[in-house]
């Protein structure tokens, strides 16, 4: 692992003490297919690592599972279904990241040594970002339909106040960037040209409020339901 991804890790995202068996309620928009459906977001502590379930509420029924460190929310293990179908596997085995498409029932191993930050795993790891000492992150960000390991970046963007259903919250907004300006464009390409951006709720712990894409896509808060 490089020196420069070795110090996005030690500077990088901490816990932000997430609330155990917390459920969060969005709406969600798929401006391509212009659809709406609830999505909900579960996280739960399990002593050393949050364990979270991200469910699209729909005909598709995706569910994401994810597993992330709690020191610095990296990722752990990623696991995807699609209509209750195993549709993808991410999970670090030693030196390389082990990647299963359940659609061509493959696998993939991409060498890499360190710790990494999956796209699947960012609406809870930008939780971890340093609001009281803000700076860009650099984190190590491992995405599937590249298949390697790039310089990911995080950056501050200011406090707006977002219209939700029940009023106005107070949020930070956070960008995904990448160190190289070759690779910001080459990943907006195969993603048909998305940029991304998080809005979290200024009050601890700093819940994801509103997400949304260059392309009109978003999910944005609905409520919080605690079991």
């Amino acid at each position: 692992m490089s020196i420069l991804l070795t110090l996005a890790i030690l500077v990088g995202f901490s816990d932000p003490a997430m609330p155990s068996g917390e459920k969060v309620v969005y709406l969600g928009y798929d401006a391509g297919n212009q659809t709406s459906r609830e999505i909900t977001h579960e996280v739960y502590n399990k002593g050393d690592y949050y364990y979270t379930v991200h469910t699209h509420h729909d005909t598709t029924q995706i569910t994401v599972m994810c597993k992330v460190r709690m020191n610095d929310l990296s990722t752990i293990q990623i696991v995807k279904n699609r209509s209750g179908k195993f549709q993808l596997g991410i999970e670090q085995k030693h030196d390389a990241i082990l990647v299963q498409d359940g659609f061509k029932d493959k696998e993939t191993k991409h060498k890499h040594s360190g710790r990494f930050y999956d796209r699947h795993t960012l609406l809870d790891a930008f939780r971890g970002y340093p609001f009281d000492n803000p700076e860009t992150v650099e984190f190590p960000f491992f995405e599937s339909n590249i298949g390697m390991v790039i310089t990911g970046e995080c950056t501050l963007g200011g406090i707006y106040e977002v219209n939700t259903s029940i009023g106005k919250i107070k949020c930070y907004k956070l960008t995904l960037g990448f160190k190289s300006s070759f690779v910001q464009t080459a990943y907006k390409m195969i993603l048909a040209g998305r940029s991304f951006d998080f809005y979290y709720q200024v009050v601890e712990p700093h819940r994801l409020i509103y997400w949304t894409d260059n392309k009109g896509s978003y999910i944005k808060f609905l409520r919080v339901e605690s079991k």
